[in-house]
């Protein structure tokens, strides 16, 4: 009898994959459109060309003078003067509150000394806490474009961190990256895996309901993530030495609807999966634009417009904001209501859309 070659069969287990990804129509979907499409976003997402830094603009001055220079920085393009408050102290409070990363003062004097042909006093107050838009605003002002330097005297501060240090720049939004990760798979497979072993008619059966079953799987998890929450700060605290600057309370407080947003994401996915191979592909495929367009990596203000309206609805976009805020500026809870509120809106959108895609997996 011959003796079967090598390659005895091969034909024909590639017809038979070719057939079975053929009508495996998700995978076909990930495998040849998604990264042309993440090639497209990212590509627009990861600028480190930092323009339209949102900045007030404090005019002590009010001269002709001090309009004429102020003109000339909003020129230039790295800077978008977006508000006028009327003191250096509300300035402060817009910068600890995240409203603006730079403040320009026009001191008092400006006028006379410009007029006299020295340079004019300006103060320049610049949010470390994001480090890629400090080290922009500075340059801009230090050696960077001659329209916010010429015939000026700029006076720069840094707040938050002065030294532009990476650990206190990077940890906050790193907690937001591994936080998600953790409870989006936690809860992915929950439902495809009831779908595998044949029980979730056995759990259908039951008097539980649909909105009942998708917060019951949630709510151990989101037990789990709070005390992950707990040992990522001692991490941040003790191995790198970034202590939270606001209170951990309210950081707790605001950890709560992000985790539930995240764990909700990973039951849509589980409810949407056939298998548990195609879970972990959609996971994959949801976690990595959740953090490259979040501002973890690059400055949400370098996006275009529709790409920036896109990461607003990712979780981890206001979680970013909101860790960043407490851990580095020591903001106040009333001065992050904006991604607090962001977060609760998704948190229950994202289970509700989980319990009606559960009912048309049903059907």
């Amino acid at each position: 009898m011959k003796k079967p070659g090598a390659f005895y069969g091969l034909k024909s287990i590639v017809v038979k994959e070719w057939m079975h990804l053929k009508r495996d129509r998700t995978t076909l979907v990930i495998a040849l459109l998604m990264p042309m499409l993440q090639l497209t976003i990212f590509g627009y997402a990861i600028d480190f060309d930092v323009r339209h830094i949102p900045t007030a603009v404090v005019d002590l001055d009010r001269s002709r003078e001090s309009r004429t220079y102020l003109s000339k920085l909003a020129a230039t393009g790295y800077l978008d003067i977006v508000s006028r408050p009327n003191s250096a102290d509300q300035a402060a409070d817009m910068v600890r509150a995240g409203d603006v990363k730079v403040v320009v003062t026009i001191l008092s004097g400006f006028s006379r000394e410009t007029l006299a042909g020295r340079p004019g006093p300006v103060g320049v107050m610049v949010d470390g806490s994001d480090s890629q838009v400090a080290i922009r605003a500075r340059s801009a002002f230090m050696s960077g474009s001659p329209a916010a330097t010429s015939g000026v005297d700029p006076r720069l501060t840094v707040l938050y961190n002065p030294t532009s240090r990476t650990a206190t720049f990077m940890i906050p939004g790193l907690m937001a990256v591994i936080l998600q990760m953790v409870s989006v798979t936690l809860t992915a497979f929950s439902i495809v895996r009831e779908k595998e072993n044949g029980t979730l008619e056995q759990l259908m059966v039951t008097p539980v309901s649909r909105l009942g079953l998708m917060v019951g799987k949630i709510l151990p998890y989101l037990g789990l993530a709070m005390v992950e929450l707990g040992v990522v700060l001692v991490a941040a605290n003790i191995v790198f030495d970034v202590p939270s600057k606001g209170s951990l309370i309210a950081l707790t407080v605001m950890t709560l609807p992000f985790v539930f947003a995240s764990l909700a994401i990973g039951l849509l996915i589980s409810t949407v999966s056939k298998t548990q191979a195609q879970a972990l592909q959609l996971v994959q495929l949801t976690l990595l634009p959740s953090i490259l367009l979040s501002g973890y990596v690059a400055p949400r203000d370098t996006m275009p417009g529709w790409l920036y309206f896109v990461s607003a609805f990712f979780p981890a976009t206001h979680y970013v904001q909101i860790t960043r805020g407490i851990m580095v500026r020591g903001a106040y809870f009333m001065d992050l209501l904006t991604p607090f509120f962001a977060l609760i809106l998704l948190a229950m959108v994202l289970v509700l859309i989980s319990a009606r895609q559960f009912r048309k997996s049903l059907n």
